[in-house]
């Protein structure tokens, strides 16, 4: 049986791949950080929407981290897009906004 010697391109990639990952679990982890340093605690139920966190146009409900995530930004609307979604609706985002991270 022959071995393959392992491919530089494909070690570069997972590298890549790791440091990308590496970057968004970084976000998450800052915004958790500074939801706890404002007071905001995990456990207890910070948000004011009504319902659990969805997407405007599937309607399908978010999970996991995501749903405190979302919630504890603080709206009062449980509907969340991307801006491709609400620029395909006719809508835009208004000036100042910013974006909220989710993990896939």
């Amino acid at each position: 049986m022959k071995h393959k010697a392992p491919c530089r391109f494909a070690e570069a990639g997972a590298e890549k791949k790791e440091r990308e990952s590496d970057g968004r679990y970084s976000i998450i982890t800052d915004r958790i950080i500074e939801k706890l340093e404002q007071g905001t605690i995990p456990w207890h139920k910070p948000w004011r929407s009504i319902g659990a966190p969805r997407n405007l146009v599937s309607k399908k409900p978010y999970r996991g981290v995501n749903v405190w995530l979302l919630a504890a930004q603080g709206y009062t609307s449980p509907y969340w897009a991307t801006i491709r979604q609400v620029n395909e609706l006719g809508g835009q985002v208004r000036k100042g906004e910013k974006a909220t991270p989710v993990v896939f």
